[in-house]
């Protein structure tokens, strides 16, 4: 941990440890049956995505007795390594970063679930080929596609652009100068939700949509899998680009106004019952968290919807950034297997779209189990999209994903180009070299 002294990084693992143990004393809602068969899962999942995933295990729990206990955590890393450290590992995790599922891999705590019936044809009926891979370390399958969603979408208020003739830009050019008319009219454009701490990812999602756009696809994931160093000129490059809209003049409270709200917090800055913004960026678990936590009277495609990021170099279109969700085991038994097999299934995949919250990477999941215009377009959107990439903070490895979210915290409150400079640099330095570990 850097930045922390010896001491009070191991008083930050014993608390968590304490902590995970006494949460996952408790199964969902304290409702379901007590049972002698029962596993643990693992999880940073809230608000509605945690709805719509304890519905899944309610069903599996009705359908074989086997009763799912399911912890929420806050900080993955911190959580996960606590437990470890302890010796008391959940039978199940949802990794939210593919680059720390390979970390923990590498580390040897996780089970191959190739040894447990996940076999090659079983996935390839299920997934493509990107989806397995991303779970797949040294040839070895160590991860589960559980959700999945678009990160090529922006939010935005439909009456807002029917009151005063907006339309959806199809260019970057075309964003800035949406985001100039609705300052003009004396209205704040965007809500961002990049802190106090947990929501840092959020800028890098801003950077990689932009990134992927400007510096085309092969150096994208050249970047984000060590081959690319963080110092080329294309980083500060799309790094300007951002700050054409992240700055004090566009964004609600400006940068500090950022850093002190939550990514849900802004979401409710623009379609909450008093809304004070009237664009968001994120991607598409916004809609579920809009209608079923923030406000549950908004309606979709009439006071809530989206239009996909426009483009910024036309040589390389519209590429679609995707994030996703793995299913991890650290432990094996019969019971441990069957929910696995369960959440890969295409009845569980019917169960867990339905309410709105997710989009699922199972080819078995049909378009009709979608619930609204808004999910049904995501899905859409993933399924036609010509070139798919993953989000890069996830593919980074252990926690760098976060270590370079609050980089991206510190260039929005300097962007000059010598500060910049010096924060790519030292980026660069700690993150060299760890693409193995």
């Amino acid at each position: 941990m850097k930045g922390r002294h010896a001491l009070a990084a191991l008083a930050l693992v014993l608390v968590a440890a304490v902590v995970s143990a006494l949460v996952a004393s408790a199964s969902y809602g304290g409702k379901a049956k007590k049972s002698a068969a029962s596993i643990e899962v693992f999880s940073l999942w809230g608000g509605s995505e945690q709805d719509a995933f304890i519905k899944v295990t309610k069903q599996f729990t009705k359908d074989t007795g086997i009763d799912v206990k399911y912890t929420s955590g806050r900080d993955f890393t911190t959580d996960i390594g606590a437990r470890l450290a302890a010796g008391n590992p959940p039978d199940i995790a949802i990794v939210p970063r593919p680059g720390y599922l390979a970390s923990l891999a590498r580390k040897g705590v996780l089970k191959n679930l190739g040894t447990m019936g996940f076999t090659p044809a079983y996935m390839k009926a299920r997934y493509g080929s990107s989806w397995i891979g991303f779970g797949t370390v040294g040839g070895k399958l160590y991860g589960l596609p559980a959700k999945a969603n678009s990160k090529s979408v922006i939010w935005y208020r439909p009456q807002t652009f029917k009151k005063y003739k907006l339309k959806a830009p199809t260019t970057w050019k075309g964003l800035v100068k949406l985001t100039k008319t609705l300052k003009s009219k004396g209205l704040v454009p965007w809500a961002v939700g990049d802190g106090p701490n947990q929501s840092q990812w959020v800028l890098t999602d801003w950077f990689e949509s932009i990134y992927v756009r400007t510096a085309g696809p092969a150096k994208y994931q050249a970047l984000f899998t060590g081959k690319l160093p963080f110092t080329d000129p294309s980083v500060a490059s799309a790094l300007k680009t951002m700050t054409q809209i992240i700055n004090n003049k566009y964004v609600l409270g400006g940068i500090q106004g950022m850093l002190g709200q939550s990514f849900v917090g802004g979401i409710g800055d623009v379609f909450g019952k008093s809304p004070k913004a009237h664009l968001y960026y994120e991607g598409g678990f916004v809609g579920g968290i809009a209608i079923g936590q923030v406000n549950t009277s908004l309606k979709p495609g009439v006071t809530i919807n989206d239009f996909t990021w426009p483009s910024i170099n036309p040589k390389w279109g519209s590429p679609v950034t995707i994030g996703g969700d793995y299913a991890v085991a650290f432990k094996d038994s019969a019971n441990i297997r069957k929910f696995l097999q369960y959440i890969t299934s295409g009845a569980a995949g019917k169960i867990w779209v339905s309410t709105g919250a997710i989009i699922s990477p199972n080819k078995q999941v049909k378009g009709s189990a979608y619930p609204n215009v808004l999910v049904r377009r995501e899905g859409a959107q993933l399924a036609g999209a010509k070139v798919i990439r993953f989000d890069g903070s996830d593919q980074m490895p252990g926690a760098f994903g976060d270590t370079w979210g609050f980089a991206l915290q510190k260039i929005a409150q300097n962007p000059s180009t010598s500060n910049v400079k010096k924060i790519l640099s030292n980026f660069q330095k700690q993150i060299k070299g760890q693409w193995g570990s």
